[in-house]
């Protein structure tokens, strides 16, 4: 269960990162950044997929992980029923973050900062998930 709450809080920190970034892409405005490339990814047409942010998108798995992990703690069963869920969503998570690290580097050639912390993030989750579902 411990793993859980790592997963929890990992989870709310992918939250917030992904609230601060897409405040800056719905403002237009800059957001603190350790290089000129988050600047750069933010207002670039690539960042948009289907005409959303990609940060929403982070946003929302980050989310729906946050909410799993909180309710896997309620009982043994739902332990037991949620984890196949979140492995997928962090599958699909790191399967998203490849991508969008891919465009940065090679369509954009900018990396944001925040986005390349987001994406080990949801590495590390996916890390964790896999092995809690591996070992149970």
């Amino acid at each position: 269960m411990r793993s859980n709450r790592v997963i929890f809080f990992l989870s709310i920190l992918g939250i917030a990162i992904a609230i601060y970034v897409l405040q800056g892409f719905l403002r237009q405005t800059p957001i603190v950044c350790v290089n000129t490339g988050c600047e750069t990814v933010r207002k670039s047409a690539a960042s948009y997929l289907f005409g959303i942010p990609v940060p929403a998108f982070g946003l929302v798995g980050y989310t729906l992980l946050a909410i799993l992990s909180f309710l896997r703690t309620t009982s043994k069963q739902s332990e037991k029923k949620l984890l196949p869920w979140i492995l997928g969503i962090a599958t699909g998570g790191v399967a998203f973050v490849a991508w969008f690290t891919y465009t940065e580097i090679f369509v954009i050639k900018a990396i944001c900062t925040w986005c390349a912390i987001s994406a080990v993030n949801m590495v590390i989750i996916f890390m964790i998930s896999y092995k809690s579902y591996k070992n149970p």
